[in-house]
């Protein structure tokens, strides 16, 4: 009988694929496996907290001319100088920005962009080309974001502006 049992137990393992059991192997299946790995590059793309507030696309978008000009979901929105710049119902507000995908509109003019080259996920370089109250023209700008996204600094030499988000 004692026989019997030991046999048994060898038959069984053998079965399992014999030795030791591996406990830290976990199967999962493949769809949960993409959408781990399309979370881990997100974030590091775009950083942790910039994951959990936007989320994970779907799919990877295809890198088109128009998306290699747009600006960053973090850079994109409301900035002003002033708290008086901030009041949307506020028609006079000089020192606010709005940044869309490819466009930066100020008070009297509008900036389009026309390259733009990221420096890292919170530092960008446009070049813009600027056309408002006189002839159009273009340049070299720097938008960085700092205290946590809070604040928006502009170099466009000589001048360096700095915003807070709206």
């Amino acid at each position: 009988m004692r026989w019997l049992a030991t046999g048994m137990m060898a038959m069984t393992l053998a079965a399992c694929g014999g030795g030791t059991p591996d406990y830290n192997r976990v199967d999962v299946p493949e769809r949960e496996a993409e959408a781990q790995a399309a979370i881990e590059r997100s974030v590091a793309q775009n950083g942790a907290a910039s994951t959990a507030r936007s989320g994970v696309p779907v799919t990877v978008p295809s890198r088109t001319a128009a998306r290699a000009r747009a600006f960053p979901t973090e850079f994109r929105g409301y900035w002003g100088v002033t708290d008086d710049d901030c009041e949307l119902a506020n028609t006079s507000a000089t020192g606010r920005i709005n940044i869309d995908a490819d466009t930066i509109r100020f008070y009297d003019t509008r900036a389009r962009v026309q390259r733009l080259v990221p420096l890292s996920p919170q530092e960008v370089v446009a070049d813009v080309r600027i056309a408002g109250e006189g002839p159009a023209f273009e340049r070299r700008e720097t938008y960085r974001l700092e205290a946590g996204g809070t604040m928006l600094v502009r170099i466009a030499p000589p001048t360096t502006q700095r915003y807070r988000r709206c």
